[in-house]
């Protein structure tokens, strides 16, 4: 008996130390374990083409951010921009205790689209004439092939995001008042990891208009049209009154 006692006073000594270092309830219960499936609504779009037919070429050579082969001038170009967003449309909230709450994504909307394609061909070229033509097909190939790379990489994109939601489907907060914190940081997350594979969609549509815009190319085109104004002297290359370019 008198050998308990010894231990017995220890454990009373140690008891208000463990009490007030104990863990809570919520420090040991994960966020992700309780989050069931978010619904992830994913959109796309090609946008509205444009064909902008009274732009100057000195204008459309502005636009430009090609710097033209030597010899030849840019009287067509092909523009849009890329947008891309990640949006938590709803969540739900879980309190544990007093101290840890649960953000976790309800729903959540992925946007991947183009905005703005508009095809350019320089005002100064008869409608009629075979520059036009050949300059019109060239800048609709150019859309052609954002069209094609995007449709490439959309399943690739949906696949990274549904990936990445499901690694990371919630964060635990100090409390409710939180919450707006809570959704900047998933949707950051969310984002971040989306980055590299817009990147490699980036450089993959670079590299294949780069196929089309090449000197080959350029002179190719070129030559087909000389050939063609040779043959047929009474069609225009330009619009009445106007100078040639270049």
């Amino acid at each position: 008996m008198k050998k308990i006692w010894p231990f017995l006073t220890f454990l009373l000594c140690l008891f208000p130390a463990l009490k007030t270092n104990a863990w809570t309830y919520g420090e040991f219960i994960s966020c992700d374990g309780l989050n069931p499936r978010p619904k992830i609504t994913f959109k796309t779009s090609y946008g509205e083409l444009i064909h902008d037919l009274s732009t100057p070429q000195k204008e459309i050579q502005a636009k430009s951010s090609n710097t033209p082969e030597k010899g030849f001038f840019t009287a067509g170009l092909a523009t849009l921009k890329t947008a891309s967003s990640v949006w938590l449309k709803s969540v739900q909230i879980h309190k544990l205790d007093e101290n840890h709450t649960c953000i976790m994504p309800k729903e959540i909307e992925i946007s991947f689209m183009y905005k703005d394609p508009v095809i350019y061909v320089a005002s100064e070229y008869d409608h009629n004439s075979c520059q036009f033509s050949q300059i019109l097909r060239h800048e609709q190939t150019h859309q052609r092939i954002n069209k094609l790379t995007l449709e490439y990489f959309l399943p690739l994109i949906y696949k990274t995001i549904k990936k990445t939601i499901k690694e990371v489907r919630s964060v635990k907060v100090p409390s409710p008042a939180y919450a707006q914190e809570g959704m900047k940081l998933l949707q950051k997350y969310y984002t971040i990891k989306l980055t590299p594979i817009i990147r490699e969609y980036e450089k993959a549509r670079l590299a294949e208009q780069k196929k089309l815009d090449n000197l080959t190319n350029y002179t190719m085109e070129n030559e087909l049209c000389e050939e063609f104004n040779r043959k047929h002297p009474e069609r225009a290359v330009f619009k009445k009154g106007v100078k040639p370019l270049g």
